[in-house]
C-alpha cells in the first residue's frame, strides 16, 4: 500500500473469492472484526461477487457488518438488513435458451441462478474435478441445489439470472465464447476454465455505480478491492481501486494501490487503512 491512511472512503465493494476470503474460502476472525468495526463507524460494506444470494447467506451470518451485496456480477443488489432485493436483472429468455442449447454441445458443467438460488449440474469432487472447480465443492455444497437436468429446468423456468459454465478444455471454452458473442450477453472469465454469462449491462462496475446512486454516495468516495479479471472494471470505476497481492496482472496495473494477498487479510487491511485510517497486520488464519 502506498496511499496514506484516511477515513475518506464511505463504501467498500469487496470481491469474495481470492479477496475477502482466504485460500480455504473462509473469512478470518481478523477480517470479520475489521468489517464489523467499519460498519459500526458508519461505513457501508458491500460484497461484490459473481455469487447469487443462496451462496451468500452463510457469509451474511458470519459478518454482520456486511450491509449490502452486489451479487451476480452486478445483476442483483440486495439490502442485507432490510432483507430485500433492490434490483434484479434477468437474461432475455431467447438469449438464455440459445446459450444453454449451445452449451450442451460441449464437455462442461452448467450452473444457473434462478430466483436467487444456485443450481449446479454435478455434485462432489470426483464429478467436478474434470471441470477444474473441485476445490469449490464446499462453496457449492453450502449454497447450491443439484440437478443433472439443470438445462431443462432453466429452459422451463424461463427467468434465468446468470449462467456459469465450467469447461474441461480451454479450447472448448474459447470456441463457445466466440460463438456466444452475438447474443448480447456480458461474458467474463470465471473459475478454472469457466465463463459467466450475465444480462447486458450487468457487471460489477455498473452494480457499484447503481448502489452508490441508491445510497447517495459519490462513486469517488467508494473503494473497491478485487483480484480477478471480472474485477477489472470494478477497480477502475471506484474512487480508490485496490488490487490484492494475489491479483492478476491486469488488475494490479489498473489499481491505484496494492494490498496484501488473501491469506494475509489484504482486503480487511485496505478497509482499515482507507476507511478507518488505521494500519494493521492481518493474520490470514481462519481460526
Amino acid at each position: 500500500m502506498t496511499h496514506e491512511p484516511t477515513t475518506r472512503y464511505a463504501l467498500a465493494a469487496l470481491d469474495m473469492d481470492g479477496t475477502l476470503l482466504n485460500s480455504d474460502h473462509l473469512l478470518t476472525p481478523f477480517t470479520r472484526n475489521a468489517l464489523d468495526r467499519a460498519a459500526a463507524a458508519g461505513k457501508v460494506i458491500a460484497l461484490c461477487t459473481g455469487r447469487c444470494l443462496s451462496e451468500l447467506w452463510q457469509t451474511f451470518r458470519e459478518a454482520p457488518g456486511i450491509g449490502y451485496a452486489i451479487g451476480e456480477n452486478g445483476g442483483c443488489l440486495y439490502d442485507v438488513k432490510a432483507g430485500r432485493v433492490l434490483h434484479q436483472a434477468i437474461i432475455p429468455e431467447d438469449a438464455a435458451r440459445a446459450a444453454l442449447e449451445m452449451a450442451v454441445e460441449y464437455d462442461l458443467c452448467v450452473q444457473c441462478f434462478i430466483e436467487g438460488q444456485s443450481w449446479l449440474q454435478y455434485r462432489g469432487e470426483a464429478a467436478l474435478a474434470p471441470y477444474h472447480v473441485a476445490e469449490y465443492v464446499p462453496v457449492f455444497d453450502g449454497g447450491s441445489k443439484y440437478d443433472e437436468n439443470i438445462v431443462q429446468r432453466a429452459l422451463e423456468h424461463g427467468r434465468v439470472e446468470k449462467i456459469n459454465l465450467y469447461f474441461a478444455d480451454p479450447a472448448q471454452k474459447a470456441d463457445y465464447c466466440r460463438r456466444v458473442d452475438g447474443l448480447g450477453l456480458n461474458v467474463v472469465g470465471s473459475l478454472g476454465y469457466g465463463c459467466e454469462l450475465s444480462p447486458a449491462g450487468a457487471d460489477k462496475a455498473e452494480g457499484l455505480v447503481r448502489l452508490c446512486g441508491l445510497l447517495g454516495i459519490p462513486v469517488a468516495d467508494a473503494l473497491a478491492v478485487g483480484d480477478g479479471g471480472n474485477d477489472l472494471g470494478l477497480v477502475r470505476a471506484a474512487g480508490l481501486g485496490v488490487a490484492m497481492g494475489n491479483a492478476v496482472d491486469e488488475v494490479k496495473a489498473a489499481a491505484d494501490v496494492l494490498t496484501d494477498d488473501c491469506d494475509h487479510d489484504g482486503a480487511a487491511r485496505a478497509v482499515l487503512r482507507y476507511m478507518l485510517g488505521e494500519d494493521a497486520q492481518g493474520t490470514g488464519r481462519s481460526t
